[in-house]
């Protein structure tokens, strides 16, 4: 079986929390059990700090957000036999924390926008994208909203979503629908707000997994 592990944090690339450490762990699992999984993660300043010898440039890419056009780099590397490809973007990742900005909303619509406009590029095609937290969230809303009936090659792919902690769940105001995702309020917001009109990158996430 053919996956792609989608996460904002890697161990011992990225860590923050607990869900590096699954990222570090589990795909190197399923490998070893005879899985074909490789894993997509940022690009942070504390993994080119530490890092930036292993990590090769692989090609510049760009993908649409809105009316934004946004330029990145595609890089990899390798985590116990697995393929670690990063999303490169000096503005959004080269930062000091991995969260707690006031655009994170924007950083991680564009790493999921970025992640499901890339899978074709990348080699195989997964069968399964496996995303995780909030900020994996929008990745299964942009694939069933914007690319499975567009191609074939998106048509048959299935999702899975882990919560790894429920506290954050990527809470923004009405405000970004328009202005980070480029989307219509109306088109957006059939199931997938949370309450008080706001956007929960998680709550979208779950719902949008549950079509896939």
């Amino acid at each position: 079986m053919n996956i792609l592990f989608v996460t904002s944090e890697c161990a011992p690339f990225s860590k923050s929390g607990g869900l590096a450490d699954v990222a570090f762990s589990l795909p190197p699992a399923l490998k070893q059990a005879g899985d074909n999984i490789e894993i997509i993660v940022p690009y942070y300043k504390m993994t080119r700090d530490r890092f930036e010898d292993e990590i090769t440039f692989v090609k510049k890419c760009s993908c649409q957000l809105g009316e934004r056009t946004i330029e990145y780099g595609l890089c990899r590397g390798e985590l116990s036999g697995v393929t670690v490809w990063f999303i490169e973007h000096e503005h959004f990742f080269h930062r000091p924390r991995l969260y707690g900005y006031g655009d994170d909303s924007l950083r991680f619509a564009f790493f999921s926008r970025a992640v499901v406009s890339l899978l074709p590029s990348m080699g195989e095609m997964p069968e399964i994208v496996h995303c995780n937290d909030w900020q994996t969230g929008l990745a299964p809303f942009y694939l069933n909203k914007l690319y499975r009936e567009s191609a074939d090659v998106y048509r048959n792919l299935k999702v899975v979503y882990t919560i790894h902690n429920l506290q954050y769940q990527g809470i923004f105001s009405p405000d970004i629908v328009e202005n980070v995702l480029g989307l219509d309020w109306n088109d957006y917001a059939g199931g997938y707000i949370q309450f008080d009109n706001c956007v929960n990158y998680m709550k979208t996430g779950i719902m949008a997994s549950l079509g896939s």
